[in-house]
């Protein structure tokens, strides 16, 4: 499906959603399917008859960067933000484990963050950014959302009446 973005189409599970909040990945699966083809034809269709853009891309700039040697830490700081998310912002929730859970992949970024500045990309590099990126957003949503919707749930949100 077409977003508000020229040339971006949305696919997938994003673009479901069909049968409300309360659904799970393999209750969604056909639904996701569906919805990418949906998003490819929109784009074949938008797209056709378009010049490919010419403009040149500059090479990545790995001058006074040095090459990751160490892939040890990285796969630590993986499995703990693995951990974290799976423990401490899973489908139950509560306030005080998504603050942990804040201040611990706050900490895991800043060092991925020193390793990225000084180091030339690796696709596992760039994987466990993305990653400290995704948790961060997904706990910073979760804190900031105060009553219960679908199947993610706080359970410090119970005592909250709704009006």
């Amino acid at each position: 499906l077409s977003t508000s973005v020229e040339g971006l189409f949305a696919a997938g599970e994003v673009a479901g959603g069909l049968h409300g909040a309360n659904r799970l990945a393999s209750n969604s699966l056909l639904e996701a399917i569906v919805m990418t083809h949906r998003a490819l034809l929109s784009a074949l269709e938008e797209t056709s008859g378009r010049k490919e853009n010419e403009t040149e891309v500059p090479l990545w700039r790995a001058k006074g960067l040095e090459n990751l040697i160490e892939h040890v830490s990285l796969k630590a700081d993986r499995e703990a933000l693995q951990s974290i998310m799976s423990d401490d912002v899973g489908l139950v929730r509560r306030d005080e484990r998504l603050q942990r859970a804040k201040r611990k992949i706050s900490h895991i970024a800043e060092e991925i963050d020193r390793i990225w500045r000084r180091s030339k990309p690796t696709r596992k590099l760039v994987e466990l950014r993305n990653m400290s990126i995704v948790s961060s957003l997904v706990v910073n949503a979760a804190i900031s959302r105060r009553e219960n919707v679908g199947l993610h749930y706080n359970l410090d949100l119970n005592h909250i009446d709704k009006p």
